[in-house]
């Protein structure tokens, strides 16, 4: 029976991935994938770096000799850096050599470089299948990192809403207690002045403007307090018209009693409507080394009987 002759059409088809080579290194056939990555190339190393399994340089007539050895060759891209080859060959004759290759790890990158698809691969070849899994796959993990990123800001949110006053934008109770017991087991490092401050009849003024003006009237004093501490100080809104203040300083009784004179002299200028008078305030401090103030509910304490003090003195003032 006489030998079978293969077109070359046949083969390009059938090995899209194949190369065969003659001795001086000149592509003679090329399969069809192979032929958008080479285009008019015309010798191998023109386009490949030769490469043994180790990843080390050698030439083609080293390739050509260790063809049909059982021994994998390596073909590194000259223009394209994160595309390479592997695969084995064959001698067909003293001067020509087979190749069958493969892009292995680099599937992904030949595909998006070159615009590959299905039809460049053999129906045999499972290698766009693993593509598709591989996507697939980088798919759901985006995806389910993105509802991860989203759930965990959806975290934040709540724990910030958590620990703020609605109305005013500041801390609520929670958030101060915490901010607290933070600075009182931290009072001998980094003093501190508890700062309480309650609002001057301030039922009149729902009484005779309304809980609208009431809360315009929140908002401003919450605006007061923000704007004369400073940026490591923490404010909160207790509840009703009564607010806390933490301020840290070296010298806390002096510096919050500056302070809180000038909030003072702001609060005087909201208005909870027109021909509702100056809104004022009484506040009582308490300094981080209190004696008395072994327990952080002493310190609250203190800090409540300095503001009756206030109070009882005539209202609108500090009292430490």
């Amino acid at each position: 029976m006489k030998d079978a002759v293969i077109d070359i059409r046949d083969l390009a088809a059938l090995m899209p991935m194949h190369l065969m080579l003659d001795r001086a290194g000149v592509m003679v056939s090329r399969g069809r994938t192979l032929a958008k990555l080479l285009r008019g190339a015309v010798r191998l190393e023109d386009v490949f770096i030769p490469a043994d399994n180790l990843g080390h340089r050698i030439s083609f007539k080293d390739l050509f000799s260790h063809l049909g050895c059982g021994r994998r060759i390596f073909l590194q891209m000259r223009h394209h850096g994160d595309v390479s080859l592997r695969g084995h060959g064959v001698h067909v004759s003293p001067e020509r050599v087979m190749l069958n290759l493969g892009f292995g790890i680099c599937l992904s990158s030949a595909v998006q470089r070159f615009g590959l698809n299905d039809s460049d691969f053999p129906p045999s070849d499972l290698a766009m299948e693993f593509l598709f899994l591989h996507e697939a796959n980088r798919a759901a993990l985006l995806e389910l990192s993105r509802v991860n990123i989203g759930l965990e800001e959806a975290r934040k949110s709540a724990q910030v809403l958590s620990i703020t006053d609605p109305l005013t934008g500041l801390l609520n109770r929670r958030g101060f207690d915490i901010a607290f017991s933070r600075a009182f087991d931290q009072r001998d490092k980094r003093p501190f002045a508890l700062v309480h401050l309650d609002l001057d009849h301030f039922k009149n003024i729902n009484d005779e403007f309304g809980h609208a003006a009431g809360d315009r009237v929140l908002v401003g004093v919450a605006s007061a307090l923000a704007s004369e501490v400073r940026s490591g100080d923490r404010v909160c809104r207790a509840g009703g018209d009564e607010f806390l203040a933490l301020i840290f300083a070296d010298w806390p009784a002096a510096d919050s009693l500056n302070i809180c004179k000038r909030i003072i002299g702001r609060i005087g200028s909201v208005e909870a409507g027109p021909g509702s008078g100056r809104i004022s305030a009484s506040i009582g401090i308490a300094v981080s080394d209190s004696k008395p103030a072994v327990l952080p509910h002493q310190l609250f304490e203190l800090a409540d009987a300095a503001l009756y003090r206030a109070k009882i003195s005539g209202r609108g003032r500090v009292a430490l």
